[in-house]
């Protein structure tokens, strides 16, 4: 199946599943299907609202709609949801910490075509497509028309109500009647006057076989969220899928030294033997799923034979669980049934990054609030763009402070000493890695500095593999980067990849601290707890910025384009993290303290 936009650019059903596959956020993701699936443009994609969404029950069965809104705040139509795609809508908001009327994609449409534009991109340079860099917003609309006239048998006219073509004459170049071979032709006369009569047919196997998959998948995504630590994660996800009708066996193994090591099982655990099996370390090696119809005699799943005999299952699958960034594990999966058809393969695949993802925070989460930690240096010279930086300006940078920022870009506060601003951030303007810059504060002898980087820097890759940047200094000498990882993390992993991406790099030192006091731990774990992720991104942005400064070293302006937020966006969130950080400070500390006046008469 392919769809032909009016950018001539065809989009086949395997090229919509590269897509899926290179989107690095829930917001891409989520931006993505709701172009090619519910056939929204750019500037409704930017203007939909959690609350647009809605149910309406036919038969028995609850179907879900969109409440498209126009430009004047009223309704242009109601488009058709699918289930899969409301149901990430509204886990998306909830991660979000989004208000029914709050806008899901608080970006402009050109920001929306932007965005799909950089998924295509990454999607074409992972898969060896080039043809993928075409890829448009109007391609995605065109491939969701084109599926469900001509693979669905959708009536025209449902399609221009639900996608908002004005006149069925719109639909033509997603129809091609020259490719309507004999087979759909009696399709679309099967049950009408002129054809003859057919004796009734049971429900294919594959269509109640799919419920069953479709009901597994969305259970684990629903415990995603209660669940705590990397262990938890795993074990849930491999009982949830386990529980119902859908497969035998679920496993997830976590990449090792030797061979991937089986880490959680639904029932009883695969041994993948000396070497490990060759499917998994094909997954770990290329990030890509493999799915077999029958694991019994794929040689690639030689090394699970074992298990797939004691399980019972004859399907196969194994998919990566990465949060876009990082390689997390593998989850495997085996069914009876004979084969996985593609609805299945694509919810296995976005479940194995829903998955990666919450283990990414949960770690995240594990090192937050560690009594313990590893602290890690390493130190590299000019392959790293502060170093290089600091090499050609004969100056130094020195830490203080990062947030993230937009679809994966970190936000670097440094202080720059021997060198002009201007100098510096002109040359980091031309930077491919450099998304922006600008001067937050010149002292003079010295001048604080904000740089917004998509990658090419050491402290960025410790970052992309889950580590807590703590402290950064580069002169024309090197860089060096201090950072904090938990203590079941690899480190020599760690630095095995590092040195595939910066030749050079050193691993400088390695030590086990313990963190603050108790009191200290116990207030920053409550605090950890009722800040939303992007209220805490916020917070600290605007501290390092100087926002609470006076003067103010940024504005609210500045600090929403540097984090990739509207202005209103970010006083929302501002607000709410402040109201949520002196909730916490004055509800402790009223417990320590006497009521007694702090001001003297005098005062």
């Amino acid at each position: 199946m392919t769809a032909r936009g009016d950018d001539q650019t065809e989009l086949s059903a395997a090229d919509y599943r590269r897509l899926r596959r290179a989107t690095e956020t829930h917001r891409e993701e989520l931006v993505l299907r709701l172009a090619a699936e519910v056939g929204l443009t750019p500037a409704e994609v930017a203007r939909v609202r959690p609350g647009d969404a809605a149910s309406h029950e036919r038969d028995g069965v609850d179907h879900h709609f969109l409440a498209v809104p126009d430009a004047e705040e009223g309704v242009d139509r109601h488009a058709y949801l699918p289930p899969d795609v409301e149901h990430d809508l509204r886990q998306y908001a909830r991660t979000a910490d989004l208000t029914a009327d709050d806008r899901l994609v608080d970006v402009s449409a050109r920001r929306v075509q932007m965005l799909v534009s950089d998924v295509a991109d990454r999607a074409a340079d992972r898969t060896d497509t080039p043809r993928l860099r075409a890829v448009s917003t109007r391609t995605l609309r065109a491939f969701f028309a084109r599926r469900l006239l001509a693979d669905e048998g959708v009536d025209p006219r449902v399609v221009a109500a639900v996608g908002g073509w004005s006149r069925l004459a719109s639909l033509d170049p997603y129809v091609d009647p020259t490719t309507l071979g004999r087979d759909a032709v009696a399709a679309a006369f099967s049950g009408t006057e002129p054809a003859p009569e057919q004796p009734s047919r049971a429900t294919e196997p594959d269509g109640s076989r799919f419920g069953d998959v479709f009901d597994a998948v969305h259970t684990v995504t629903d415990v995603l969220g209660e669940t705590a630590t990397r262990e938890d994660i795993e074990t849930a996800v491999c009982d949830a899928l386990v529980d119902g009708d859908a497969y035998e066996a679920a496993w997830v193994a976590r990449p090792a030294a030797d061979s991937p090591d089986v880490v959680a099982s639904g029932d009883q655990p695969p041994a993948l033997g000396e070497g490990g099996a060759e499917a998994v370390a094909a997954v770990v090696d290329t990030g890509e799923p493999r799915v077999v119809e029958d694991a019994r005699a794929a040689p690639e799943f030689e090394g699970l034979r074992e298990h797939v005999s004691a399980a019972g299952y004859r399907a196969a699958a194994v998919v990566p669980l990465s949060d876009g960034d990082t390689q997390r594990g593998v989850l495997g999966v085996g069914a009876a049934a004979e084969g996985f058809g593609e609805r299945e393969r694509a919810l296995l695949a976005d479940l194995g990054r829903h998955v990666g993802q919450a283990i990414a925070l949960a770690e995240q989460r594990r090192l937050l609030l560690a009594d313990t930690v590893v602290e890690v240096a390493f130190e590299v010279g000019g392959a790293s763009l502060f170093a290089r930086a600091a090499a050609e300006h004969g100056c130094s940078f020195s830490f203080e402070g990062v947030v993230p920022g937009e679809d994966r870009s970190l936000v670097f506060f440094v202080t720059l000493d021997g060198a002009t601003p201007d100098a510096v951030l002109s040359w980091a303007g031309e930077r491919d890695a450099v998304v922006d810059s600008r001067l937050v504060r010149d002292h003079g002898d010295e001048a604080l500095v904000e740089l917004v980087l998509s990658g090419g820097d050491l402290a960025t890759e410790l970052a992309a593999h889950g580590a807590t940047v703590r402290d950064l200094s580069a002169d024309p000498s090197g860089e060096r980067v201090v950072a904090e990882v938990s203590p079941e993390a690899d480190v020599r992993a760690l630095a095995d990849d590092l040195a595939a991406e910066f030749p050079g790099v050193e691993f400088a030192s390695k030590r086990e601290r313990e963190r603050a006091g108790q009191t200290s731990t116990a207030f920053r774990a409550s605090l950890h707890e009722s800040l939303t992720d992007k209220q805490a991104a916020v917070l600290r942005a605007a501290f390092h910025a100087g926002y609470f400064e006076w003067p103010r070293g940024s504005t609210a302006e500045e600090l929403a384009d540097a984090i990739g937020v509207t202005s209103p966006t970010l006083h929302n969130h501002l607000r709410r993290a402040q109201q949520k950080l002196l909730s916490e400070f004055v509800d402790d500390d009223a417990a320590g303290r006497a009521a007694e006046s702090p001001w003297d008469d005098r005062d």
